[in-house]
């Protein structure tokens, strides 16, 4: 397994599901320790996968508030969910973008700033 693991779910007939991410952006998602599933993703990502004639899914999407930092990941078979880890709520891409634009926008007044100075 590369990178990091952040989520497994054993299935009723003994198959482990799992869920990792690594420092490049790619998450991956393992059945029974073989690779099915590998994409980049940074504001979220939903990786499909097949096995024993049912359809997978695993959403993943980031928890931003004033309180929670992390992850929340939901897995699907044929369209019913299985299980979710974190909050329902999925952030808005837009709000992030706005945030991340505050956030250089101040960085860059101080750093002007102080070199004039």
């Amino acid at each position: 397994m590369i990178g990091k693991k952040l989520f497994s779910y054993k299935l009723e007939d003994g198959t482990m599901i799992e869920f990792s991410n690594a420092m490049s952006g790619f998450g991956r998602v393992y059945v029974n320790g073989e690779e099915v599933s590998k994409q980049r993703g940074f504001g979220g990502e939903s990786h499909n996968f097949e096995y024993k004639d049912s359809t997978f899914q695993i959403n993943v999407w980031p928890l931003i508030s004033m309180h929670i930092l992390g992850f929340s990941i939901e897995l699907k078979r044929n369209d019913e969910r299985l299980v979710l880890y974190g909050s329902e709520s999925r952030s808005k891409p837009w709000i992030i973008f706005l945030g991340a634009l505050a956030v250089g926008v101040l960085i860059g007044i101080s750093t002007i700033f102080l070199l004039e100075s």
